[in-house]
């Protein structure tokens, strides 16, 4: 033995002869502990995903010798630094189309003409949306078209209007019918329950009820400090009706009273939250406030929920109303005498800010005082549409919107919210705080206050249809707040993802209906979905999307909108952010329009990459657990042709970027070499369907495209390309064994043997696992012989990695079984290397010693004296090996292994002891029988 093999065998097996070591005396490495056998051998059990198979093993055998998923990262999505209303994603002309981002707010006046908005829908539209809505289930069946005769295309100067000038004023109105509008269209809030009729309120103090969404800092009782704590607590997502109502479909068909008498005999219970803070402070009012109701709602507000008053019976009676009952009755007076309230406590302060205004105080005074102007509102119980005074509280705030102050114009817009503007005022109020939330310096004045109520409520109570500006500025801003993480988490407790499902629901149900959807709607409906992916990166959205059914309306958005560019770059967004959850991508996935309508959308957008990357990522997620989304997928007209145009296409584009010097692995996604490793994984998760991977396999084109990746592309450069389009060339050269040997397949062995030899084990692994397939070809053999591939596999036996050991152990059991090549492996030292194998990895991995089992055995078929083949020591050293492997009642009792091992582990390590006991056991028959052939194992 030459020193070189003296080193090579102490480094391997921990043996050196000169000391006069045993022959076959274990190496002291070979003996692993309990531990260590266990975890190996579960690891040899295991799935890709390191789940073990509920077989039995035959999982973990088909993934490392047959066809296997694809994983990849998740494409980069850098965070926007700016907050703009649209991206710059579409054509110049479109751009020119759409609603500003920037925009004048000039002094403005009072609106009265609305025809439209919260508080002039008519009773019989109000009924009629009401009714209509319980009839929404999971996106089964189709929505009535919403007012359509309102929903009108508004004219294209009208809608881009890049001021808000001189603006009519509007009329005062019933707060019947804006109640009535609002109980339609808002989601009933999640502190309360239908099937219970009790409120949960989420602070511990009581609740005294105004017609307000939330109290304001400046009339708040003095331990709101505790109640904002619990109200800023992340964990309180209290249970929430309309997402029960969406869970059960049953609950939606119960009739327009069941659902108008909850809506009635409930008030809406919002956490308290603090005030709007300005640098200089202000004092707060410690006024007591008075103690008013919504039409129709018992005072006594907790026994009507529960359906008993102690001090009349109308608690009952109030349960038992209907809408149209609620809108009969009189108009809820006042809890003060509005004219002495006026003169006395809301006048002095228009006053004063008419004169701060004159004399040109700073904008940090004016917003000081328009914060106390709403906490005297709010004390009075003066707050909504039947404020006798509202029109002049609305004149003197709306001079002050054109002020860049971000607390003035917050408490400026709390102030129209709460008074509960209409029309074309809900337009401009919607602008205004989209101006606010422009700057995320100003996201604390929405943590800070009940203006994030108000503005959920103000979007709410617009059907999408109808003032489609309101609605692309409210969901604007609605879209800015979900950057912040904390402000995600309130808006999820006040129902914004129910809000966004109800909406989508009925935009989709009219663009079925009538074939389209105004202009005006498109831009709201991209602001929607902009605000319905920023709630998606939650985590903890993921259970909500299931429960709400927001995946399907997801899914029917990228089937009807998919003309829309806008729409259909947030939609594949949020499919790939939802699709890396399990159950939200197994809903994607079997939604009927969700394949279809990627394939249309990989098309008709083939020359956007962000859009591309996105979508290919989501359905690589999607094919990769599910035999019957792959085929389902495999069977859209114009799939495969799609793929492999778009692989060309962007084939070509990365051979560009090469021969200009560009960085092709750049950390933003969407350029031609994510693209790439994106729809290869596709292909090759599709390929996993037994009926799939046949019909790609026969792919010239396919086959062709995947070699001029490797051709072109080094893994050391583009790792996960490489590797992506390796293990793609396994999944199709494993159905090649029926196959004919095709130019395409020696030329892919060429290429592989180029390869050769390198750096990167993983590169290494998948490399000699095609070489695994191919090597069935006697062709492919004669190739790997030439190219002296023969050679670098018997000495990367002597490698670490289990892995790259086992797919060279599998090449050499094909390659043994010619004869021509024994010597070759027999002058590599290759026998004294498999029993070394055997040693190395032996207890912890039954597969790998069956396969080395079978290269000793097909090595010796045709020997006429099996010892003198194999060689004196070599035998003996195999002999006691094998034997002591066979022992299986020292191994599988021993308390030391199997101690702590479950039973179900222990059967599945049994089950691979007997496949390799059963090699085992014939060739050492063969080696101590001398028998004069063997049958060759394949």
């Amino acid at each position: 033995m030459s020193s070189a093999d003296v080193h090579r065998r102490s480094d391997i097996g921990g043996i050196d002869p000169s000391r006069g070591t045993p022959f076959y005396a274990p190496p002291p490495r070979c003996q692993k502990t309990s531990v260590e056998i266990i975890r190996e051998a579960r690891a040899a059990l295991a799935t890709p995903d390191g789940r073990r198979s509920a077989t039995g093993g035959s999982m973990g055998v088909a993934q490392r010798k047959g066809v296997r998923t694809v994983n990849t990262k998740r494409p980069f999505t850098p965070r926007e630094r700016e907050r703009t209303l649209f991206s710059g994603s579409t054509s110049a002309a479109s751009r020119a189309e759409r609603p500003p981002s920037s925009f004048t707010l000039s002094p403005l006046h009072f609106d009265s003409n609305d025809s439209s908005g919260r508080g002039a829908i008519s009773n019989t539209m109000i009924n009629r949306f009401s009714s209509e809505i319980i009839r929404i289930d999971d996106g089964n069946s189709k929505l009535p078209t919403l007012l359509v005769s309102s929903a009108r295309r508004v004219q294209r100067h009208q809608f881009r209007a890049m001021s808000l000038d001189d603006l009519p004023e509007e009329k005062e109105e019933s707060e019947e019918a804006s109640l009535s509008h609002r109980k339609a269209v808002l989601p009933p809030p999640r502190s309360m329950s239908f099937n219970n009729m009790q409120i949960e309120s989420v602070t511990e103090e009581p609740m005294i009820i105004s017609h307000t969404s939330s109290p304001s800092p400046e009339s708040r009782p003095t331990n709101d400090q505790q109640a904002q704590c619990v109200a800023d607590d992340p964990g309180l997502i209290t249970e929430n009706p309309l997402r029960r109502e969406f869970q059960d479909p049953n609950n939606l068909k119960n009739g327009t009273r069941s659902w108008n008498d909850n809506l009635e005999g409930l008030q809406t219970d919002t956490p308290r939250t603090s005030g709007l803070r300005v640098k200089s402070g202000h004092r707060r009012s410690r006024g007591n406030k008075s103690i008013s109701k919504r039409p129709g709602i018992s005072r006594n507000w907790r026994h009507a929920a529960e359906g008993s008053d102690p001090d009349t019976k109308e608690g009952t009676e109030n349960l038992e109303m209907s809408t149209p009952q609620v809108e009969s009755q009189p108009l809820r007076e006042a809890a003060v005498d509005q004219p002495v309230y006026f003169e006395e406590k809301i006048s002095p302060v228009l006053d004063e800010i008419n004169r701060a205004v004159k004399c040109g105080v700073s904008e940090e005074v004016l917003g000081e005082l328009v914060a106390k102007l709403y906490g005297i509102l709010e004390a009075g119980g003066l707050l909504g549409r039947h404020f006798k005074y509202r029109s002049q509280v609305l004149r003197t705030v709306f001079r002050l919107v054109d002020r860049e102050y971000g607390p003035l114009l917050a408490n400026i817009a709390r102030v129209m919210l709460a008074l509960k503007v209409s029309g074309s005022n809900l337009t401009s109020v919607c602008k205004l705080v989209f101006k606010v939330t422009r700057h995320d310096t100003n996201d604390i004045l929405f943590l800070e206050s009940n203006l994030l109520d108000l503005l959920l409520e103000a979007v709410a109570c617009v059907p999408p249809l109808e003032l489609p500006e309101a609605q692309v500025y409210g969901y604007g801003a609605l879209k800015f707040l979900t950057m912040n993480s904390q402000l995600v988490l309130r808006l999820l407790n006040r129902g914004i993802l129910e809000l966004l499902v109800l909406h989508m629901k009925l935009i989709v149900n009219h663009q079925q209906e009538n074939g389209s959807v105004p202009e005006q709607t498109n831009y709201a409906l991209v602001q929607l979905t902009g605000t319905l992916r920023n709630v998606s990166s939650c985590e903890r959205t993921f259970p909500l999307l299931l429960m709400t059914g927001a995946v399907p309306q997801i899914c029917g958005l990228l089937m009807n909108f998919v003309h829309d560019q806008d729409i259909t770059s947030n939609v594949v967004r949020i499919l790939s952010i939802i699709s890396t959850h399990e159950e939200c991508c197994a809903a994607a996935a079997s939604h009927p329009s969700t394949l279809p309508a990627a394939v249309a959308a990989l098309r008709r957008y083939s020359s956007h990459p962000a859009i591309v990357v996105r979508l290919a990522y989501a359905l690589g997620n999607m094919m990769a657990n599910s035999d019957e989304a792959r085929w389902q997928l495999f069977s859209v007209e114009g799939f495969t042709e799609t793929l492999l145009e778009l692989l060309t296409e962007y084939l070509k584009k990365d051979r560009e970027h090469q021969a200009d010097g560009l960085d092709g692995i750049s950390n933003n996604s969407g350029t031609p070499e994510d693209v790439m490793v994106k729809m290869i994984r596709v292909l090759a998760n599709v390929s996993v369907h037994p009926r799939v991977g046949p019909v790609l396999a026969r792919s010239r084109t396919c086959l062709s495209l995947l070699v001029s990746v490797l051709r072109h592309k080094a893994v050391e450069e583009s790792e996960e390309l490489v590797l992506s389009v390796l293990a793609m060339l396994n999944n199709l050269t494993f159905y090649t064994r029926d196959q004919p040997l095709s130019s395409l397949h020696t030329e892919l062995a060429e290429c592989l043997c180029d390869m050769l030899p390198m750096e990167h084990i993983e590169g290494l692994v998948e490399t000699i696992r095609v070489f695994g397939n191919l090597t069935h070809f006697r062709e492919v053999r004669d190739i790997l012989t030439k190219r002296a591939v023969l050679e670098v596999l018997v000495e990367m036996l002597d490698c670490d990695s289990r892995e790259l050991v086992y797919v060279c152990v599998g090449v050499l059991v094909n390659l043994m079984s010619d004869a021509s090549r024994r010597s070759i492996f027999q002058t590599e030292n290759g026998v004294l290397r498999m029993i070394d194998v055997l040693q190395y990895f032996g207890y912890g991995d039954w597969q790998l010693c069956s396969l080395a089992c079978q290269v000793l055995w097909n090595y010796c078929a045709s020997a006429a004296d099996v010892q003198a083949a194999i060689g004196e020591k070599e035998t003996e050293k195999l002999i006691y090996v094998l034997e002591e492997f066979l022992d299986d009642d020292s191994y599988f009792n021993n308390v030391e292994v199997f101690g702590e091992c479950d039973p179900d582990t222990k059967d599945v390590v049994y089950q691979l002891w007997e496949e390799f006991a059963h090699v085992a056991t014939k060739l050492l028959d063969r080696i101590e029988d001398q028998e004069t052939s063997l049958p060759i194992v394949g």
